[in-house]
C-alpha cells in the first residue's frame, strides 16, 4: 500500500491491490469457497478443545492432564509474532493448506499417542498443531479473505466471513458431544483430524497468489514486523485498546460457565446451551456488523461497538441470572461486531507486505490481555457479591471507549478504514 494519508472521514479510499489478487475477481464464489473451508477449520477447532480434554481424563483419570491440553492449545498465540514472519515469506494459500494439513495429521496422531500412554507427546503435539492454528487463522482473516472478496464489499465479506464461522463455533461443543457418544474419544479424535483435512483439500481450489520476494534474513524480517507495527498509525492504539478490553473481558465466556456450574448449580447441558447462545449471538454480531452504521467513519463505528459492550457488560453485574445471561449474549453480539470492524480496518491500514507480521504482533499483544483476563476473573469470580463477579469486564470495557475516543480522528494510510478488533 501506499503512504499517502486519509482525512478518516470514513469514506472508503482507494486500497492497494495485494499481491495475487485475481484481476477478474468479481464474484463471491472464491470467497464463499474459503469461508467454507475456515468454517470446518473453526468447527475442528472447538471440537477438538472439547474432544481432546474428556479423551484424556476418561484415558488417564488426570484432570490436570486434561485442563493442560487445553492450554497448550493456546499457548501458541504468544509466539504469533515469529509465525507472522513465516507467513509473510510464502505464498498465502500454501501457508493455509500445509498449516491445516499439519494439524489433521498431528490431531490424528493423538489417539495413537493416547493408547501408548504417551500423554505427554500429546501436549507436545498439540503444541505444535497450536501454531497451525495460529497460522491458519491469520492467513485466512488478513490475506486470502481480502483477496477474494470484491474491494468495494470488503465490509460485508468480513460481517458474512465472521457470521459464518461464529455459526460453525457454535456447533462444535454439540457436534463433538454427540459424535464423543457415538464412536468415543479415539474415533472422534479421527474424525476431527478429518476435518483439517477437508479444509486443505478446499483450500487446493483457492486461487494461487504471488510468492513474495523475501531477501532478508527471518531476524531482520523479524525487527522490520515490529518497526512497522509500530509506525502504522492507529495501530498501536487499537492493540492497546483490544487488550485493556480482552483484560477484563477476554474471560467472560469461561467465568460464565463457572458461575452457571457451581454458583447457580445448572447442568453441564444447559451451562453448555449459554455458551452456545453466546457464540451465537457473535455470529449475529458479526452479521451486524457489516450492515449497521455503515455510512460512518471508521473511528465511530469501532467506538460504537465498543460502546455496545460497555452498555451489555452493565446486565453481567445483575443479581437475577436470566439479566446476566442476556448481558453475556449481548456482550457476544458487540465482540462480533467489533471484530468485523476491527479487521477490516486493520486489513486496509497494514501493507500486505507486512501484514502477516503486524497482525501477529497484535495478536499477541490482544490474547495476552485474554490469558490475563482468566486471572483476573478467576479471582473476582470467587468474591461474594454478583456485582463485583464481572466488574472487571465492565471497567475495562468502559476504558476501551475512553481510550478509543480520548484521542482525536488519526490520519491512517491509504487504505485505511475501519480496523477491525480481531
Amino acid at each position: 500500500m501506499d503512504s499517502a494519508e486519509t482525512d478518516g472521514s470514513g469514506a472508503d479510499s482507494a486500497v492497494s491491490h495485494p499481491p495475487g489478487r485475481p484481476a477478474a475477481q468479481k464474484t463471491w464464489g472464491k470467497f464463499w469457497l474459503l469461508t467454507s473451508a475456515a468454517s470446518v477449520s473453526e468447527m475442528g477447532n472447538t471440537f477438538l478443545h472439547l474432544a481432546m480434554p474428556w479423551t484424556i481424563l476418561a484415558s488417564t483419570g488426570s484432570a490436570l492432564m486434561a485442563a493442560l491440553s487445553l492450554g497448550v492449545q493456546y499457548l501458541p498465540f504468544v509466539a504469533s509474532p515469529l509465525l507472522g514472519t513465516l507467513i509473510d515469506g510464502y505464498e498465502r494459500r500454501m501457508v493455509f493448506m500445509v498449516s491445516e494439513l499439519v494439524q489433521g495429521v498431528l490431531i490424528a496422531l493423538t489417539p495413537l499417542l493416547l493408547m501408548a500412554d504417551q500423554v505427554e507427546l500429546v501436549l507436545v503435539v498439540l503444541l505444535v498443531a497450536g501454531c497451525g492454528t495460529v497460522t491458519s487463522n491469520l492467513t485466512s482473516d488478513f490475506s486470502l479473505l481480502p483477496m477474494l472478496a470484491p474491494e468495494n464489499r470488503l465490509t460485508e465479506a468480513y460481517s458474512r466471513f465472521g457470521a459464518v464461522t461464529e455459526l460453525a463455533r457454535t456447533a462444535g461443543p454439540a457436534v463433538a458431544g454427540l459424535v464423543l457418544a457415538v464412536v468415543g474419544g479415539y474415533g472422534a479424535l479421527w474424525i476431527d483430524a478429518a476435518t483439517f483435512l477437508v479444509t486443505a483439500v478446499i483450500a487446493a481450489f483457492l486461487p494461487r497468489g504471488e510468492k513474495p520476494v523475501v531477501e532478508r534474513g527471518f531476524l531482520r524480517m523479524q525487527v522490520e514486523g515490529f518497526r512497522s507495527f509500530r509506525k502504522i498509525r492507529g495501530v498501536p492504539r487499537l492493540t492497546l485498546v483490544l487488550s485493556v478490553y480482552n483484560l477484563g473481558a477476554g474471560a467472560v465466556p469461561t467465568i460464565i460457565l463457572v458461575v452457571a456450574a457451581g454458583t447457580w448449580g445448572w447442568s453441564s447441558g444447559l451451562a453448555g446451551a449459554v455458551l452456545a447462545a453466546g457464540a451465537a449471538g457473535s455470529a449475529l454480531g458479526s452479521w451486524l456488523g457489516g450492515r449497521l452504521w455503515h455510512n460512518a467513519s471508521a473511528e465511530r463505528r469501532i467506538r460504537l461497538w465498543f460502546l455496545v459492550c460497555a452498555v451489555s457488560s452493565v446486565g453481567l453485574l445483575a443479581p437475577w441470572e436470566e439479566v446476566v445471561v442476556l448481558g453475556f449474549c449481548c456482550l457476544m453480539a458487540g465482540e462480533g461486531g467489533m471484530n468485523v470492524t476491527t479487521n477490516e480496518y486493520r486489513f486496509r491500514a497494514i501493507p500486505d507486505e507486512v501484514s502477516g507480521r503486524v497482525n501477529a504482533v497484535m495478536r499477541a499483544f490482544i490474547l495476552g490481555g485474554a490469558a490475563l483476563s482468566s486471572l483476573l476473573l478467576g479471582w473476582s469470580v470467587t468474591l461474594p457479591e454478583q456485582v463485583l463477579r464481572f466488574a472487571p469486564a465492565l471497567i475495562t470495557s468502559v476504558l476501551a471507549v475512553l481510550i478509543w475516543a480520548g484521542v482525536r480522528s488519526f490520519r491512517a494510510p491509504v487504505g485505511t478504514e475501519s480496523e477491525k478488533a480481531a
